[in-house]
């Protein structure tokens, strides 16, 4: 009697359904950040020449002075020194927030720190636009947080960060994004180098940063939040709903 052949199972080629796929060309991958290459160079000359209309002003805390905040970063804010415009995106500029959100999506596919709905859409709001300008000595020397797990002020509300960098490198000295990393033993401090057009993103309630001071020329940035009211107790009025 003759054996039957052994058929032996082929290995799917296909990539795992949890898997997702980037839309966005990604220049660095780390626990603590993400680096994506985010507007080409048409789309960033489109947004620049919409933003020629703004007139930056010294930055201050939104909230600064009002009620009874306990943000721990007061102690810390006056050691910034730029200017900054606040403006609603998506009235604005609705192809970069499309963008803006997408890229927001991406962040949440490596930090599921955001929920979804049943059509797998983000649960989630954006609070207004942050475009900023640094320069020849300014800075953000303070290290500081986006926000806080524990914190009480509307801010901490946010979970997301997209930092979208508006300048050439040649354009300016300094003016170095630094973050505290963790490595196997303890933190270090990391500058994360970004071209024209890339997109920094890393949770809000988690990383350190802080911005050196500018040597020469112009640094200028959007910065973008998205925000789960539900993640922070000024909104709750109790525990916050942190995802696990």
């Amino acid at each position: 009697m003759t054996a039957s052949p052994v058929r032996r199972r082929l290995r799917s080629k296909t990539a795992p359904a949890c898997v997702r796929k980037s839309e966005f060309k990604i220049k660095e991958r780390t626990g603590d950040y993400i680096v994506v290459q985010a507007l080409d160079a048409k789309e960033l000359q489109l947004l620049l020449a919409h933003l020629k209309r703004k007139r930056p002003r010294p930055a201050k805390m939104k909230n600064e002075g009002a009620g009874d905040s306990d943000d721990e970063r007061k102690a810390r804010y006056a050691d910034r020194d730029s200017c900054i415009s606040w403006f609603n995106i998506e009235a604005e500029c609705p192809f970069v927030h499309q963008r803006l959100k997408k890229l927001v999506r991406e962040g949440n596919n490596h930090w599921p720190i955001i929920k979804v709905d049943g059509r797998g859409e983000l649960l989630c709001t954006y609070e207004d636009t942050q475009y900023a300008v640094y320069g020849p000595g300014q800075h953000f020397n303070a290290w500081h947080q986006d926000a806080f797990a524990k914190g009480n002020d509307p801010e901490d509300a946010r979970q997301m960060t997209v930092v979208l960098m508006l300048s050439e490198r040649g354009a300016y000295t300094g003016g170095e994004f630094q973050a505290k990393v963790k490595m196997p033993i303890r933190k270090v401090t990391r500058s994360i180098s970004l071209d024209a057009g890339d997109a920094l993103l890393f949770p809000a309630k988690r990383l350190m940063h802080r911005v050196s001071k500018v040597k020469s020329g112009t640094r200028k940035t959007l910065v973008f939040w998205a925000l789960d009211k539900k993640s922070s107790r000024y909104h709750t009025g109790g525990k916050p709903d942190i995802p696990g």
